[in-house]
């Protein structure tokens, strides 16, 4: 026994296997394991196929006079998880499927029953789950390895099996009009079964955009699981069985439109999940079909999408180009409300290139626009209006912008769209801690920073949770440098920096240079802040931190030169990027390094 365990590697499952089958076919002795197969020759990894060589004399020399046994495992292998009993029933259902189920189509519940146990006492099959008894498992390796035989041996039997389990999961799947992740996982599952069986088309359009995207009452998509779920991860997953090569080469069996909708769709999630280089490729990609076909629509949101992740990973001046392009092309799509909403975009990349007074021509623009479409609509809302939110913020606006999100966010939470209520909610709070870090300087004015500080703190809270909750690493990162901006403010430099730190682990993979610079500029902050003990909002909010003291001399020479590493990267980040939107709060800060000015005397940065 001691030298079958080394001749299989003391792989589990391997001597699992030969267990079972020295027990069924050599009369349980272990010197005949030499009817397995000797290892197969590979340079690379000599030992790869242990479980390998015992499951294929295991089919060869017992399974092969076992045809129900032998079904059953195929059964098995035509799924990546548990097999629910619902789903092992419509494949037993007549009319068989010709060399897979023909010998358990006619079983009775007992023989059926029978079949599974021995299979189990066999070590076939792992043991019943309690909490699902009528549902089949095996070793992850057992499935991969019978269900590929069954595909090599009978791919018309295997296709056949898949497509049957995509007309049962997408026919007995009832979603309702408010569905959970839950509710929709059966239907992510048919997405796989049904690209297993051919229907590539069908099941984009029937089942993942009309009943996971879902479509509003005019027909155009809502975009259900993304926007009110945050399914981005499910919904990548399910989009790459729509590639021959994930999410660069979609499969010839999608029309050219099709195609090009795969792309944009998968690229929105990578760029959800911070994989801003596999997004930028996509994107690309797909924007070039739409043009071709000459979907101007489409185009457009694909270009604006683009442009918005150009401008994360710091090429603005891509960003702008792509921007004005996504307007030409709405244009010609004859879409107003497109028009306007890529208008801000273009005014994101400008004002990110430090043109602040163009960007406000194209917001106000971009708002009268929707007002001459819809009278009941004054604001900009969603990402626009957070766009242009973030400009006023950036020229002392607070007030402005805090109460032009109070306006939207209403609508945000009727129709409960995760991100554009967390947006919303981020821009109070720094309208709060701006407005709170204005009124700190006045005596009158103590109770409303108290308020607004409260306020910030809370707010701050609800959007983070929110951005988390919308699955879309770039807005976290957003959240994060904003609570970064209120704990250094109420001195809480140890919370702040832990931020900071969340927000590179987000940052550095895209990587997402304009959120590194950003950080780099917040870890400056935070080390002249501390160098000068300032805290202007200390004791605003419970619990609060001790007030900050000043540092000793070495501690203070050392975050001195912190804060000089950390404006270096920035600018070097800034010239790179052409980031000059930050320009005027690098020279302030390089100012107070020098010795120029205070800390505690700059206009307040959230």
């Amino acid at each position: 026994m001691k030298a079958a365990s080394h001749d299989f590697g003391g792989h589990p499952l391997a001597l699992t296997l030969l267990a079972s089958f020295l027990s069924e076919t050599q009369n349980g002795d272990v010197r005949r394991r030499d009817h397995i197969r000797g290892l197969l020759a590979d340079a690379d990894n000599p030992r790869h196929d242990h479980a390998r060589r015992v499951m294929e004399s295991c089919e060869k020399e017992w399974l092969a006079g076992q045809p129900t046994l032998l079904a059953i495992l195929h059964l098995a292998g035509l799924f990546d998880r548990p097999a629910s009993g619902d789903c092992l029933t419509a494949l037993r259902t007549k009319p068989a499927i010709p060399a897979l189920t023909d010998a358990i189509v006619d079983l009775s519940d007992d023989q059926w029953r029978h079949a599974v146990a021995r299979s189990r006492e066999a070590r076939l099959l792992a043991p019943a789950d309690p909490n699902d008894p009528q549902a089949l498992d095996a070793h992850p390796l057992l499935r991969e390895w019978f269900g590929e035989r069954l595909r090599q041996a009978n791919e018309a039997a295997w296709k056949t099996a898949h497509g049957r389990l995509y007309d049962y999961l997408r026919r007995t799947t009832h979603e309702g009009s408010a569905p959970t992740l839950a509710d929709l996982t059966p239907l992510y599952h048919a997405i796989a079964r049904g690209c297993r069986a051919g229907h590539h088309q069908e099941a984009l359009d029937e089942v993942y955009t009309n009943r996971i995207c879902r479509r509003r009452p005019d027909g155009g998509i809502e975009f259900y699981s993304s926007k009110k779920l945050g399914a981005f991860a499910s919904d990548l997953a399910a989009l790459s069985w729509f590639f021959d090569r994930a999410y660069e080469t979609p499969v010839a069996a999608l029309t050219p439109t099709a195609r090009a909708w795969a792309l944009c769709e998968a690229s929105f999630g990578l760029r959800a999940q911070g994989r801003l280089r596999e997004a930028l490729s996509a994107m690309r990609a797909g924007v070039r079909l739409f043009e071709e076909g000459q979907h101007w629509t489409n185009a457009a949101l694909s270009a604006a999408n683009l442009s918005e992740t150009e401008l994360v990973v710091g090429e603005i001046a891509a960003a702008t180009a792509t921007a004005e392009k996504a307007v030409a092309l709405a244009g010609r799509a004859g879409d107003a409300i497109r028009m306007m909403g890529n208008r801000t975009a273009h005014a994101d990349a400008l004002h990110a290139a430090g043109e602040g007074q163009k960007a406000e021509e194209l917001f106000a623009d971009a708002e009268r626009r929707l007002q001459e479409r819809q009278r009941d609509t004054p604001l900009l809302s969603s990402l626009s209006g957070y766009r242009y939110c973030d400009l006023l913020l950036s020229q002392g606006k607070a007030a402005g912008a805090r109460d032009r999100a109070a306006q939207t966010l209403q609508r945000g939470r009727t129709q409960n769209w995760v991100l554009d209520v967390a947006l919303d909610t981020l821009t109070l709070a720094r309208a709060n801690l701006a407005l709170a870090c204005m009124s700190i300087t006045s005596v009158h004015a103590a109770e409303t920073a108290r308020d607004d500080a409260h306020a910030a703190d809370a707010r701050l809270h609800e959007a983070i949770e929110g951005l988390r909750a919308s699955c879309e690493h770039v807005w976290v990162a957003r959240g994060l440098l904003a609570r970064v901006a209120f704990r250094r403010a109420v001195g809480e430099p140890d919370g702040a920096a832990r931020d900071l730190d969340e927000v590179q682990e987000i940052a550095e993979p895209g990587p997402m240079r304009l959120f590194l610079c950003d950080c780099a500029l917040e870890r400056a902050r935070l080390a002249l802040a501390r160098l000068e003990a300032f805290a202007p909002l200390n004791g605003l909010v419970e619990p609060s931190p001790p007030p900050p003291g000043l540092p000793d001399a070495a501690t203070a020479a050392g975050l001195r030169e912190e804060a000089r590493k950390q404006l270096d990267a920035a600018r070097k980040l800034i010239a790179e990027c052409g980031y000059h939107r930050r320009d005027d709060e690098l020279s302030e800060l390089d100012d107070v390094v020098a010795g120029r000015r205070r800390f505690a005397d700059l206009p307040p940065r959230v």
